[in-house]
């Protein structure tokens, strides 16, 4: 196994895409990125595809992953990834050894709260407004995913990851509607 870099030193996208093939099913890069978009969205971030490709090319330089081609069509074909077990022992050390970094919280919507003397206030509230309802959305749509998870065994984990993020959303819409009252009555 040629591993050149020191666990610590591989970026959170390395894990992610990992994590992913570690469910034991070949992945195309596509695959990858429906499963972020269902799963990793609603609590970390989804990785873009060309995001994707990188972690994947990485995983296999460094023995983490392999890939095989496979025709689908008589001009068609697609890559697969598949976890090793080098890759399945560099995630359960990951997961069980590495410190986790610690969360970081950019609100964009908090910030402009925060400089709102600068502008219009109006405009402030319509914008939480449509986040709360945003929120609100992506709740409901964690919750089916979650609820989804819920058909594999395997996914108990995800399963209960999206069932935290349901909550979360709802909770941050409930936050915005404290803050919205709050903001009643200022100039």
């Amino acid at each position: 196994m040629a591993i050149d870099e020191d666990d610590t030193d591989l970026p959170a996208t390395t894990w992610a895409v990992l994590g992913i093939l570690s469910f034991g099913t070949e992945l195309s890069g596509y695959d990858v990125k429906r499963w972020a978009d269902q799963s990793l969205a609603f609590f970390y971030w989804a990785p873009s595809q060309s995001q994707i490709y990188t972690e994947l090319r990485r995983l296999e330089r460094l023995g983490l992953a392999v890939s095989r081609v496979e025709q689908t069509h008589a001009a068609k074909s697609r890559r697969l990834y598949e976890i090793t077990e080098a890759g399945r022992e560099r995630i359960a050390h990951w997961a069980d050894a590495v410190p986790a970094d610690p969360v970081v919280l950019k609100h964009s919507h908090i910030l402009r709260l925060w400089a709102a003397h600068n502008g219009d206030l109006d405009g402030l509230r319509r914008a939480l407004v449509a986040y709360r309802d945003e929120a609100l959305v992506r709740a409901g749509r964690a919750a089916a995913h979650a609820e989804g998870a819920l058909r594999e065994p395997s996914w108990r984990f995800s399963s209960l990851a999206l069932e935290w993020s349901d909550r979360f959303y709802r909770d941050e819409a409930e936050r915005i509607d404290w803050l919205l009252e709050r903001l009643q009555g200022m100039a």
